[in-house]
Order: C-alpha cells, then sequence, then structure tokens
C-alpha cells in the first residue's frame, strides 16, 4: 500500500508528483503522503510529523522538532536500565520519529536499510515499555488504521475536527484503560492486553492475529501448542519489547533443540528466553533462559509469559 491508497482511501485528489528527487532522505511515499493531505488526525489515532519543506534535506531538520521526544525516550529507558535491539536517532542506524499516536505513542522508523524506500514501522506506547516491530511503510501503516477503524469513526478530521469530535472517544477509551489498571486484582493477561490496546492504532490487532493464523497455518496445526496467555497476548502483540524483553512475533518462536524441551519466544542481553516443557501440557510451561553459549539454563518455576512480563512492567528485573 502506497501513498495513493491512502489518499483514495480518503477521497482526496492525488497531487501530481513533484519534479524535485524525493526519497533521499526519508521514504518518498511519506513525503507525498504529507503532500498530499492536510494537517489532521487519521482514524481518531495517527498523526503525521509535518517538515517545514519537501523534499526534506536532512534527517537533523526533520528530527529538531521530535528531539525533545528521543531524550524523554533514551532518559526513560536509562532509568530502567533498558535496552533496545536498535539505537535511536542520532545513533548510526538509529530509529527516527515520523509520527504520534493520539494516545501520545511515537511512530518512528526502523531505518536499517540502505534504501529509504524500505525503512518499517516500530510504535510505542506513551511511557516506552511497548515497542510494536512492524513491517509497514508510513503510508501502509496509516491505511491499514484506515480500514480497520471503528465503524462511524472518521477517516480523516483537521486538528480542529478532531478536538471536537474524536478526541472525545480517545479520551474515553484512555480513562476506561486507567480503571482496568487500577485494579489491584488485574491478573497478569488482562493487564498486558488493556496496555497493549490503549496504543489505539486500528489495524494493529489484525496484523497481530494474521501472525497467530499464519503460525498455525505453518505448524498445519489450528490449535497451536502454546500456553494460552502467550497465545491472547500474541492475539495483541505483533512483536518487539515489553519492559526491555525481545518478543519475538509468534511466527519466529521455535525449539532450540531437536529434543522439544526448550521452546524460545524471546531474548535479552544475549539469553535466549522461552518456556522448559517438562510435561505435555503448555498450560503448566513456566519461564527459562539460556545463558548465552548454552552455559547454564535457569528455571523460572512460579512465572508464567505474562506474569514475568507483567512483574517486568512493574519494575521488578529480577532473573529469579
Amino acid at each position: 500500500m502506497n501513498h495513493l491508497d491512502v489518499v483514495r482511501l480518503l477521497g482526496f485528489d492525488a497531487p501530481a508528483r513533484p519534479e524535485d528527487e524525493y526519497g533521499r532522505v526519508v521514504p518518498a511515499d511519506f513525503e507525498l503522503l504529507v503532500q498530499a493531505t492536510p494537517a489532521g488526525v487519521f482514524a481518531g489515532s495517527v498523526l503525521l510529523e509535518r517538515p517545514g519543506a519537501l523534499p526534506v534535506r536532512s534527517l537533523e531538520e526533520f528530527t529538531r522538532p521530535t528531539s525533545m521526544r528521543i531524550g524523554d525516550m533514551e532518559l526513560s529507558l536509562r532509568s530502567r536500565d533498558q535496552r533496545l535491539w536498535l539505537p535511536l536517532h542520532p545513533e548510526p542506524g538509529g530509529m527516527v520519529p515520523w509520527g504520534r499516536s493520539a494516545t501520545d505513542g511515537v511512530l518512528l522508523w526502523d531505518t536499517t536499510a540502505d534504501d529509504t524506500a524500505d525503512w518499517t514501522t516500530v510504535v510505542t506506547d506513551d511511557d516506552f515499555q511497548l515497542w510494536l516491530d512492524l513491517p509497514f511503510s508510513a503510508p501502509e501503516f496509516v491505511g491499514r488504521a484506515l480500514l480497520e477503524r471503528p465503524e462511524g469513526l472518521p477517516a480523516f478530521e483537521t486538528i480542529e475536527e478532531y478536538e471536537a469530535g474524536s478526541f472525545w472517544k480517545v479520551a474515553d477509551d484512555m480513562r476506561a484503560t486507567a480503571t482496568v489498571l487500577s485494579n489491584p486484582d488485574i491478573g497478569a493477561v488482562e493487564e498486558l492486553v488493556a496496555r497493549i490496546r490503549n496504543i489505539g492504532v486500528p489495524g494493529i490487532r489484525q496484523y497481530a492475529r494474521e501472525l497467530v493464523d499464519r503460525a498455525a497455518e505453518n505448524t498445519k496445526k489450528p490449535d497451536l501448542v502454546f500456553p494460552e496467555d502467550y497465545l491472547t497476548v500474541m492475539r495483541e502483540f505483533p512483536g518487539g519489547v515489553i519492559a526491555g524483553m525481545r518478543v519475538f512475533p509468534v511466527t519466529r518462536a521455535a525449539w532450540l533443540t531437536e529434543d522439544p524441551v526448550f521452546l524460545q519466544w524471546g531474548e535479552l542481553e544475549g539469553k535466549a528466553f522461552g518456556w522448559l516443557a517438562l510435561t505435555s501440557d503448555p498450560q503448566e510451561w513456566r519461564v527459562a533462559y539460556i545463558e548465552p553459549g548454552g552455559t547454564s539454563l535457569t528455571h523460572l518455576e512460579d512465572q508464567t509469559f505474562a506474569s514475568f512480563l507483567r512483574r517486568r512492567l512493574r519494575g521488578d528485573n529480577s532473573l529469579f
């Protein structure tokens, strides 16, 4: 999906492509989408960074308005002793913000690819504890939000229209999430799901479920042999980082050896994290990790996938 598809979904007229060479500094599809649309909110959830001039001439110029936000991310990660799988701009190959969510999360590019046309999207929550790694360009991300938005939610609103319209639904949803999370008896799965959904961009859950369906097709098993708490979370979370922990897409979860004993679902600081499958019942599997080089294995006998990640979200990084 490219910028023209998004423009058609919105019912806007696509302007003629400029003669200037786009795509040298940031993806051309993003620049052309910005050129073709006024400032506003897509699907009640996505706002684009709008460069002062097009085409963008330097990343320094493009990121200047978001430099404080990048600083907030770095401070948040350092204060929690967390690291990402990629650096942030201006580090070489660092992620670059291209927009934000209506719930104050950040939309960034993974700039690993040399060609800007191949840059993909990373989405954070407002607390920088959830980082969703998505294989979408900026226009495809916006297009998916448009196609999957709830019935009655406008495809596009100017800032003024949004403040008088969808803003109130976003505010109500955020209050409802805060109420759920304030429950002292909330379960680990419910807490994780509530936090992921609070990112609030349509299309993310649908993609996560596509991955679960794809994993089932690849294993030729309609009922995946995973703990139910894991599947419930992964139907919402397409892969990325939760509280500093790299969590693979469900399609990448795999047995580390021919003997089905250790099933890996993520990693942290070189350690392979997964389940020690001591029984045939996945609901009884508990988290374990293997040190780099396979030197030792530690079994966290009281921690499920969801309870372990919730513990980290609440600030307990203990591996014991």
